[in-house]
């Protein structure tokens, strides 16, 4: 599967995944839907040549992770919204008040743990697409599970 997809099957192929993971960071319907937008807008006009599906997948991960940061950070630093103080009522009420538990953590707890146990990507391929250590995503996850017992209970 060398070289560039076709753009409509590779936008149905990854648009569930990215728009979750969007919608993870963001917590609001419109904003997740932005960054989603920008992602395969970023993929069309600047990918690199895929080997497969699984590559796809995780550039696709990275740089939806990158999007959504940056749009918090600059969001934060233009003090134009406080996420916290917005109620959203479009956001789901599964398991059990996990997911809401999860979206609490501070952001580099939050990236692992939807990686991990949301996407099922492994420690080592986190670490890859994070560019850090195996180990620090072991111990980050360590952390947030520590983290998210605390809020349960």
């Amino acid at each position: 599967m060398s070289g560039k997809p076709d753009p409509g099957a590779f936008y149905l192929r990854h648009r569930d995944h990215i728009y979750r993971l969007c919608y993870a960071y963001m917590k609001r319907r419109a904003d997740a839907e932005d960054c989603c937008e920008d992602v395969f807008v970023r993929a069309l006009t600047r990918a690199p040549e895929f080997k497969d599906e699984d590559h796809e997948r995780k550039w696709l991960t990275v740089v939806a992770g990158n999007i959504c940061k940056n749009r918090l950070r600059r969001e934060k630093l233009l003090s134009v919204l406080s996420l916290d103080s917005v109620p959203e009522p479009e956001a789901p009420e599964e398991d059990g008040g996990v997911l809401a538990a999860v979206r609490s953590l501070p952001p580099k707890y939050k990236e692992v743990v939807l990686l991990h146990y949301y996407e099922g990507y492994t420690s080592e391929q986190i670490s890859q697409m994070l560019r850090c250590p195996a180990s620090t995503v072991r111990n980050r996850l360590k952390d947030a599970r520590a983290m998210l017992k605390e809020l349960l209970h």
